[in-house]
């Protein structure tokens, strides 16, 4: 937590309800960190799958209708229900790194990508107010950096990343369309890596500290 807040020059908003994870899951609702333009100097927490601000049904029910985990930034071009978060309520999100996966000879190998230097990513997202005051996000994503190119192979994109550097003007009301959508496009000037990692990623009821440790797969 500490680490994250050191990162963002923030501070958790409700720092009692977060628990870190090695892996986290959005196949069931569950609260992440954020950083919004509504409070860009406050950590807060947002279920992970946007919602629409009137929305009062369950989250799952509305995730099985439309996934909204992760949102293609082409989307934004439309005017869905959720244009106006890119407009006015962007946020980024503090990771430690994602998960991309390779097919290869009938098998899926999973891979972690990472800041090269081990420290704190930022991911770039849009999230909602519920009318009961929660917070909804989802991650945007966009074409593959080149460097992971050859470790995601089942789809063409990823999550959109933010440098560091840009985080203020992302998260500002000043800028246009435009120019927020720049901030989105690869390449981007933070070094990633990536590294393979352990089969037990791919069972949900396995977690534990050493699981993103790298491994050897074969190459061919």
């Amino acid at each position: 937590m500490k680490e994250i807040e050191r990162d963002v020059n923030a501070l958790f908003k409700y720092p009692n309800l977060y628990t870190p994870q090695v892996v986290i899951s959005g196949l069931t609702e569950v609260s992440i960190p954020i950083v919004t333009m509504d409070e860009p100097n406050t950590i807060s927490l947002a279920i992970w799958g946007l919602l629409p601000s009137s929305f009062n049904e369950d989250w799952e029910l509305f995730q099985k209708l439309t996934n909204t985990l992760n949102i293609p930034t082409h989307k934004m071009d439309t005017e869905i229900w959720y244009h106006d978060s890119f407009l006015n309520r962007r946020c980024i999100v503090p990771v430690t790194g994602f998960f991309t996966s390779v097919l290869r000879n009938g098998e899926i190998y999973p891979y972690h990508v990472s800041r090269s230097n081990g420290e704190i990513l930022y991911l770039a997202g849009i999230y909602t107010i519920l009318d009961d005051g929660f917070l909804t996000c989802s991650l945007l994503t966009g074409p593959l950096e080149e460097v992971v190119i050859d470790y995601q192979n089942l789809v063409d994109y990823m999550p959109s990343i933010i440098d560091h550097e840009d985080k203020q003007e992302w998260l500002s009301g000043d800028i246009s369309v435009e120019q927020a959508k720049a901030l989105l496009r690869p390449p981007h000037r933070t070094d990633l890596a990536v590294r393979p990692i352990a089969k037990s990623l791919f069972n949900q009821d396995i977690s534990y500290d050493s699981m993103l440790n790298s491994c050897e797969y074969p190459e061919n």
